[in-house]
């Protein structure tokens, strides 16, 4: 968004993962998602927040890892939530430690999730006041593997 805003302020952009979406209710079609989709899920306030409260804080980072590693985003049935979709004897990734979850849980333990869920699965489809076509005009460099799920989600499949 600084780019979009204050383009005079930036010389270029890196964004992993994902192009740049102007955040707004017309942005992300999550009509096109399962009601299961974790962003769907995400989005709810106070969804997470329960389902995450079953567990202690590296158990849900533990599953998140594990979940994200997996070939296909994480989508829940109809009665489940997102963290049931983890089999606990599952291993972590194998670029991930054990040391590596004892760091990422511990700074949990001092946050929280509330920040993480906020941005981006709560604040993005608030309208951000741009009635413009909005252009990235700095030099962007996007990071993306050609495996990540991303691109199959149906945003990128519709613009």
């Amino acid at each position: 968004m600084v780019a979009v805003l204050y383009p005079e302020r930036v010389s270029g952009v890196v964004s992993l993962g994902i192009p740049f979406l102007l955040p707004g209710p017309s942005s992300v079609r999550t009509d096109l998602m399962s009601e299961g989709f974790y962003c769907n899920r995400w989005k709810e306030t106070g969804r997470a927040e329960a389902d995450f409260g079953r567990f202690d804080i590296k158990t849900v980072v533990r599953s998140i890892y594990i979940l994200f590693s997996g070939k296909e985003p994480p989508t829940a049935k109809e009665n489940q939530e997102i963290m049931d979709l983890v089999d606990p004897s599952t291993p972590l990734p194998p670029w991930f430690s054990e040391e590596d979850l004892a760091v990422y849980a511990s700074l949990y333990e001092k946050s929280g999730f509330r920040y993480p869920l906020q941005v981006p699965y709560r604040t993005f489809y608030i309208d951000c006041g741009i009635s413009t076509d909005p252009k990235v005009l700095a030099p962007t460099l996007l990071i993306m593997g050609e495996k990540d799920y991303a691109l199959g989600f149906p945003v990128w499949q519709t613009t």
